[in-house]
């Protein structure tokens, strides 16, 4: 059997069932101090599976690997902590935001952890095993660019207090199941991920540059695909979505592409727009677009724009 230094080392260098078995092997000395801390059970699980996903992104922070038990209950510490403060009122009862951590240093964002260690699609094989709701809800959160609350409520339509109670329960769910999945192979999600990208790619390729529309066309089921906007005005069929296109482009309107997020039968497309000198405020400045597929082909669509600008502001 590995020990605790091996298995970090192995972790670091990108070996997802090793850090697998090492946070399994602490799980039951982790939850037990969480429970003494906090005092309720089901807080302290929730703290236990906050440690695992810090693990996940922090572990090759680890300076000393066989002091690795150390700094997970370090970390689970701090963890607590920050629960008793939010019970006191001192700090906000959001989850610590990623964008606070990025303001106070210089560490990477979840994401460029993961790509660093290699375990992105280990990840994404975790997020194929939840429900449908809390996958789109984690891959907007963790992955998109329009990650508060406020805006994931507006692309998907749903109450904020929805959101939260999604991404709670995607704490759990993701947290467990990346200990399921850890030492599985995980072609096939790499795979899918790496086709959608070079499919998005060259379908607002040939868009921007060619001034064409087929490729887009071509994704979207025969059937009327259902398109619903964050304001809540829904649209349905081919021929809307021609029209909108042969609109924007007559109009000169282009969409360079920011950032494609793939997962199972989800793909999120982020994009900006690039308004004709002419007509600067045509389009709003951006776009997010959460594709459900079925049977290899889209049949809805949310789409959120980002807010304009008032007219006068740079």
């Amino acid at each position: 059997m590995m020990n605790d230094a091996e298995l970090v080392r192995a972790a670091q260098g990108g070996d997802t069932a090793s850090l697998g078995l090492l946070l399994e092997r602490y799980r039951a000395s982790l939850y037990g101090l969480a429970l003494r801390i906090l005092g309720h059970g089901w807080e302290a699980q929730d703290a236990v599976h906050d440690t695992f996903l810090l693990a996940l992104r922090k572990i090759e922070q680890v300076r000393d690997p066989a002091a690795v038990g150390g700094w997970l209950h370090m970390v689970l510490r701090n963890v607590c902590r920050t629960r008793l403060r939010e019970r006191q009122g001192e700090i906000l009862s959001e989850e610590l935001p990623r964008y606070a951590e990025r303001r106070r240093s210089p560490e990477p964002s979840p994401e460029e952890a993961i790509d660093r260690l290699a375990m992105r699609e280990w990840v994404w094989s975790a997020l194929a095993t939840l429900p449908e709701g809390l996958r789109v809800t984690a891959m907007l959160r963790y992955f998109g660019s329009h990650a508060s609350y406020e805006e994931i409520s507006a692309i998907l339509g749903v109450p904020v207090g929805t959101v939260k109670s999604r991404l709670n329960q995607v704490k759990v769910k993701l947290a467990e199941a990346l200990l399921r999945t850890a030492g599985l192979a995980h072609d096939e999600a790499r795979l899918l991920k790496e086709f959608q990208e070079r499919y998005w790619r060259a379908a607002f390729d040939e868009y921007n540059r060619k001034r064409n529309y087929e490729i887009l066309a071509s994704t979207f089921s025969d059937a009327p695909p259902v398109l619903l906007y964050s304001e809540g005005t829904v649209f349905c069929g081919h021929a809307f979505l021609v029209d909108h296109w042969e609109e924007d482009l007559e109009a000169g309107i282009k969409m360079p592409l920011k950032n494609v997020i793939a997962g199972k039968d989800i793909t999120i497309i982020e994009s900006e727009f690039e308004n004709p000198p002419e007509d600067p405020f045509h389009c709003p400045p951006a776009t997010s677009m959460v594709f459900f597929y079925h049977d290899e082909q889209i049949h809805r669509v949310y789409q959120y724009y980002a807010p304009r600008p008032e007219k006068g502001e740079s």
